[in-house]
């Protein structure tokens, strides 16, 4: 209907000022039967893109029930469903949802709603929080930092920050819980494939590590990277900080850690820690000293 509109108004203006203005043209046979061209395909153009538009219905999605996205150019219907969805296969789940028929209409600067159901799981779920905490949604295309919300999930290239006096405890989709302390900064990452563990990036800061154990002993389940080292984790309770400088200390209490810098890694058992300065390779494990003992009333 919205084209048929178009058709018989706007075209019909448009053809008449197109006449006015090609006076030149009308004298001289040649160039007007090129002008003449030229308008059909402008009108062609617009045919294409009003039928396109005409047939596309505006969603109004269930509030908190995911997230809308605005298609940009270059994507294709393939690129959006890796990008967002849990499985690239759900496409035609993703134009269901947003009751399109015809895959050719997704088209940039139009609306795709991305409905929960569809959406990929988080990587983590924040399950507490004090004090000052701000979550960085990077995987939702946004640019600003916002307060944290309990329960938020968080997807790969999402950012966490705590302030003086605050932190903060997630929960991987694996099982594995880490939790950072104030003035921390966070990055979640995600591994190549499924098959690969998922990734933390400390930018600064201090976090606590407690990664959930899998049946496999050889099968790597998490990495930690830090400025200056990148820590291996096979079930284990360790301890990561990293300095104003990027220097990194690790200390570990449980399990073992591989600790890598510059084409050197170090294996840090329970009890043990390594120091590793920017720009060099670790130290080897020294011993964690002893716990405090209780005062004796």
């Amino acid at each position: 209907m919205k084209f048929q509109n178009f058709l018989a108004t706007d075209l019909v203006v448009l053809w008449k000022r197109w006449r006015e203005t090609s006076t030149f043209f009308i004298s001289k046979p040649k160039p007007y039967f090129i002008s003449h061209w030229f308008f059909v395909l402008f009108v062609l153009q617009a045919f294409i893109f009003y039928s396109l538009t005409a047939e596309s219905k505006p969603i109004h999605p269930p509030e908190g029930d995911g997230i809308t996205i605005i298609v940009e150019k270059g994507q294709t219907l393939s690129i959006i469903s890796k990008t967002y969805l849990d499985d690239p296969r759900k496409w035609k789940e993703l134009l269901k949802s947003n009751q399109i028929d015809n895959p050719n209409l997704i088209i940039p600067g139009m609306k795709l709603w991305i409905p929960k159901s569809l959406g990929k799981k988080p990587l983590a779920d924040l399950q507490r929080y004090t004090g000052k905490t701000e979550v960085l949604k990077v995987s939702q295309k946004s640019s600003d930092w916002a307060g944290a919300t309990m329960g938020e999930g968080l997807y790969a290239k999402d950012e966490v920050r705590t302030f003086k006096d605050s932190e903060a405890q997630f929960l991987l989709l694996s099982g594995s819980r880490f939790e950072i302390t104030e003035n921390s900064h966070v990055i979640m990452e995600k591994g190549k494939s499924d098959t690969e563990p998922d990734e933390l990036y400390l930018r600064k800061g201090r976090i606590r590590s407690i990664i959930q154990k899998k049946p496999s002993a050889n099968q790597r389940m998490f990495l930690l990277k830090t400025d200056s080292a990148i820590s291996e984790v096979r079930g284990t309770d360790f301890l990561t900080e990293v300095d104003p400088s990027g220097n990194t200390t690790l200390s570990c209490y449980e399990g073992l850690v591989a600790v890598s810098a510059q084409n050197v890694t170090v294996n840090v058992p329970s009890g043990f820690a390594t120091f590793v300065e920017k720009g060099k390779p670790p130290l080897k494990p020294f011993s964690l000293p002893d716990p405090p003992k209780p005062k004796e009333e």
